[in-house]
């Protein structure tokens, strides 16, 4: 079955998927420890260092602090690919604001907020509507030629479904919008106007991949 990899590729690149965060095993005995104000650092853009130092203990030893604790079953993630969630016995901030839990999608690293706190956080911090149909994304380049990205996006399970339900034929399901949005930072290479470029383009690079799925998966004719 190889319809599931063009799901998360199509996905990741909603969400701006650049050139992956390198994950260091050892970073987590170095220089940086981890603390609710590490992971903080991380969630608002501070530090690059935090997030590999928080991926390479959590996803490469797997010796998760103790004030971490992940989360087994979450029914507002529910269809979402690579997403990894963990609530905080201990708080982090996110520029201010306190933070219960915390997840890592590839260059992500985000909690997940109530849509009425999100929107103001985006008023905020001036964050854009991105260019993408399929989905809800804001950004706010931290350094407009390399990032990071302060960032927000919807959880993606209901564009899960539209690509499936295209792929096979069927209707789009027709959805309102999130209850809650994924609030945090992108740590990927990418500058402003490259993310912008992606964004302008992956709707039709989304059909494209539900045109595939459905050929891959459609009966041979003999």
């Amino acid at each position: 079955m190889k319809r599931m990899p063009y799901l998360a590729a199509a996905l990741s690149l909603l969400l701006a998927g650049f050139a992956p965060v390198p994950v260091q095993a050892q970073t987590a005995d170095g220089d940086v420890p981890l603390t609710p104000q590490t992971l903080g650092d991380a969630l608002s853009c501070r530090s690059r260092d935090a997030l590999e130092a928080f991926a390479g203990a959590l996803f490469l030893a797997g010796d998760a602090p103790p004030w971490m604790h992940e989360i087994k079953d979450d029914k507002q993630t529910e269809g979402m690919l690579g997403l990894y969630g963990y609530t905080l016995a201990k708080p982090a901030m996110l520029l201010g604001e306190p933070v219960d839990r915390v997840y890592f999608l590839q260059n992500w690293v985000v909690t997940l907020w109530p849509r009425k706190k999100a929107e103001a956080f985006i008023a905020a911090h001036h964050l854009e509507r991105a260019p993408i149909k399929a989905t809800e994304q804001y950004y706010h380049f931290i350094d407009p030629e390399s990032g990071p990205m302060l960032g927000a996006f919807e959880p993606t399970g209901n564009a899960m479904a539209a690509m499936l339900a295209k792929a096979f034929g069927g209707d789009v399901p027709q959805s309102a919008p999130s209850d809650s949005l994924f609030v945090g930072c992108n740590y990927a290479v990418a500058s402003q106007e490259m993310f912008l470029d992606a964004a302008r383009q992956s709707d039709a690079i989304v059909g494209r991949k539900a045109h595939e799925i459905g050929e891959a998966v459609a009966p041979k004719k003999p």
